[in-house]
């Protein structure tokens, strides 16, 4: 009612039903509709007081909608009649029980693998800002493991029940629980035909490692059978669709390094099978694969498994001391080593006299003269002189420009 008289529904959409309902001091409009049978005797005692109601996505009050009191082309039969939603203002706050889904028939059910219309609270879910790791936090809010699936849309005319209740729910990659992602509730821009659709999942959760193979990094998909379980190592992912960005995000979330990059592929690893295919990351979103099926895919075995580059600067060395002599008196050390070279994660031997010009030594904390650094490809023998009195403490440190990369004995 308005002003002792009905509304008409001309221009009349969700934006004004929210704003009224807000403007009475409810949260929001659960639903409106018009043409009601039933109460046509009691329209019939009121006039139509307002019509051509028009709001907008930008409007904040209903003070800032369009309407016309002076003029209206109505009968009753387009009365608005108006359902609103409790009062929200003291609880704007988004709780992990909020979330159920409907089917068809506007029921509830609670059953893995069945799709059905997401909602919150007393309407549903806008798809703006939705993606696939806001998916799997509100499937498990729900009791589920992840989502197996989710589109927008309309689910019969199930959609055109209720208003839409929550839009922009925004869920990065970091976050762990869907209470902490970003949103807005009794609020929106959008149509039905946004309404999210989802299908919630209890299968076993894929767990992606990596292994070093020597070179690189193999990537390797394990599956973890329940939330106390280990997970178990049953196969490995097919290089298809791996991009540099999908290599940064394995790196980052497996082995916390600042970089990565794809690596050249190779054959599989311990007698395991293909598992995954098309693994790709999305900036801000989760990643996600495909299951490998031999009768759809066509991964070669012998150059096809997955690999990448981890590393934390674009150039790092790596020492493996083989021997470590000191001849005192006399002052004579001998190191025997292996060094590698990593160029953005790849392995590059050290090799020619420019680059053992790179390596030195400190005994003790003082830097020893070098007689020469001989050998080839990352195999080196060094000998040097150590300058002043021997320590207690017979530390070691090797360094190649100016950066430690070994200590032995070093407390």
């Amino acid at each position: 009612m308005y002003k002792d008289g009905t509304v008409c529904d001309d221009d009349f959409n969700d934006y004004a039903a929210n704003l009224i309902c807000q403007e009475m001091g409810f949260g929001g409009a659960k639903s409106w509709s018009s043409g009601v049978s039933g109460y046509s005797s009691l329209q019939s005692g009121f006039p139509t007081r307002l019509d051509d109601v028009s709001c907008s996505s930008s409007d904040r009050s209903f003070e800032d909608c369009d309407y016309n009191e002076e003029d209206e082309d109505c009968s009753h039969s387009e009365d608005v009649f108006l359902s609103c939603s409790r009062d929200e203002s003291a609880d704007m706050d988004l709780s992990e029980s909020d979330f159920y889904m409907i089917d068809s028939n506007g029921r509830r059910f609670n059953e893995s693998g069945k799709e059905g219309l997401l909602m919150f609270r007393d309407g549903t879910v806008c798809d703006d800002d939705f993606n696939d790791n806001a998916a799997d936090l509100v499937c498990q809010a729900m009791g589920f493991r992840s989502a197996e699936s989710w589109t927008s849309g309309y689910l019969n005319s199930t959609n055109d029940r209720f208003n839409i209740f929550l839009d922009d729910l925004n869920c990065n990659s970091t976050v762990t629980s869907v209470e902490q992602c970003s949103y807005m509730i009794a609020d929106h821009n959008c149509g039905h035909s946004e309404d999210v659709i989802i299908a919630c999942s209890n299968n076993a959760k894929e767990v992606y490692q990596l292994w070093n193979d020597g070179r690189s990094w193999a990537v390797g998909v394990q599956v973890q059978e329940s939330e106390i379980s280990l997970p178990r190592m049953t196969g490995w992912l097919c290089d298809d669709g791996l991009t540099d960005y999908t290599a940064l995000r394995l790196c980052n979330e497996i082995l916390g390094t600042r970089f990565g990059k794809r690596a050249p592929s190779g054959a599989l690893l311990e007698g395991l099978p293909f598992r995954t295919t098309n693994y790709t990351c999305h900036y801000g979103d989760k990643c996600r694969g495909v299951a490998y099926d031999e009768a759809e895919f066509a991964c070669n075995n012998d150059t096809e498994r997955a690999a990448v580059y981890c590393y934390n600067a674009t150039e790092e060395y790596e020492i493996n001391m083989q021997s470590a002599e000191i001849t005192n008196p006399g002052g004579k050390i001998v190191l025997k080593m292996r060094v590698k070279y990593l160029k953005e994660g790849e392995v590059h031997h050290l090799h020619g006299d420019s680059a053992k010009d790179k390596i030195s030594v400190e005994y003790c904390g003082r830097p020893i003269k070098l007689k020469g650094v001989f050998g080839r490809a990352g195999r080196y023998k060094v000998i040097g002189k150590i300058r002043g009195r021997p320590c207690s403490q017979e530390c070691i440190r090797v360094l190649i420009e100016g950066v430690i990369y070994h200590e032995e004995g070093c407390s």
